[in-house]
């Protein structure tokens, strides 16, 4: 009986110990925190929220600086240390903090070039999504089928009968307006009928309203999926990648390497089809929390504990 009360009793110290110890795995892994941001749009806030969610499940302690602004403000808080992670988009780095002037087609060759020109700052890119955020164009389907448009060299014959709402800076880009009417000079030079700008956040009501025919978007946006839209082929090949990715501070990276493990676990899972679902959740009719979004879908695909 005593050998059976010893045994029991062992048996016990090394559950508890055992229980304690995944607890403190669970909520204090280590002394790490992490301060993690995002720009100030739904895609990127949604991202950037389940990577602190993930790194939570990790047992790390996270300060969220979400929607902080636009790309210059948040990486410029990168750099100064004020933020350690956020999700950013190849095409974005290369283009905009490393001011390549041609646009990279090429997922890998972007990927490369940013890993590559963002060492000067001592930042890391991890695995990238197959989720490609870039330009676009979208129009209501009665109206792609009317002209027979599903392509842009489809849309370059029919700009002169319609009308182009777009978001800032699209009509100066090189890898916008002006860019696509060098590529489409020997068909009319890709010029509208009319033409007009619209705030981001805004660009697909004037479709809606039917105040335009053709809207700029974006790959991921949740209007496509959820308004039924005709997003058109780039069969040219012409707007760059823009892939996400989590932008970590290397110092950070060091410190905790399985961070790396953890968010690109994530990055496969960050379809275009996925990316839109969700956004359309957040902006659509049914108006959900980007954080209850971000936790579900984590929890779903057990990248997290509930």
């Amino acid at each position: 009986m005593k050998k059976r009360f010893w045994l029991s009793l062992i048996a016990a110290m090394v559950l508890a110990t055992t229980l304690t110890a995944c607890s403190e795995s669970k909520e204090s892994k280590s002394d790490l925190t992490m301060t993690v941001g995002s720009k100030d749009n739904t895609e990127n806030h949604l991202i950037g929220e389940m990577y602190a969610l993930i790194l939570e499940d990790m047992g790390i302690s996270v300060k969220r600086q979400l929607s902080l602004g636009g790309t210059a403000p948040t990486f410029e808080a990168l750099k100064k240390g004020d933020l350690d992670l956020y999700p950013e988009y190849t095409g974005t780095g290369l283009g905009v903090m490393l001011e390549q002037k041609e646009p990279e087609k090429d997922s890998a060759v972007a990927l490369q070039k940013v890993r590559e020109g963002f060492k000067q700052w001592d930042l890391e890119w991890l695995e990238p999504a197959s989720e490609n955020a870039t330009y676009g164009f979208a129009m209501k389907k009665e109206t792609a089928e009317k002209y027979g448009i599903k392509t842009y060299s489809d849309l370059a014959k029919h700009t002169k009968d319609l009308v182009l709402s777009y978001p800032q800076e699209f009509d100066v880009r090189e890898d916008g307006l002006p860019g696509l009417q060098k590529v489409f000079a020997d068909q009319g030079g890709f010029a509208f009928k009319k033409q007009f700008q619209i705030d981001y956040s805004l660009r697909y009501k004037p479709l809606e309203s039917n105040e335009s025919d053709v809207t700029v978007s974006v790959g991921t946006d949740g209007q496509i999926a959820g308004m039924g839209l005709q997003l058109l082929q780039d069969d040219v090949g012409f707007f760059p990648v823009y892939n996400v990715a989590p932008l970590i501070r290397k110092e950070k990276l060091d410190a905790e390497p399985i961070i790396k493990e953890k968010l690109n676990a994530l990055a496969p899972l960050l379809t275009d089809a996925a990316v839109q679902t969700m956004n359309w959740k957040v902006d659509g009719p049914e108006k959900a929390e980007i954080e209850d979004v971000a936790k579900q879908f984590l929890i779903d695909n057990k990248l997290i504990t509930e």
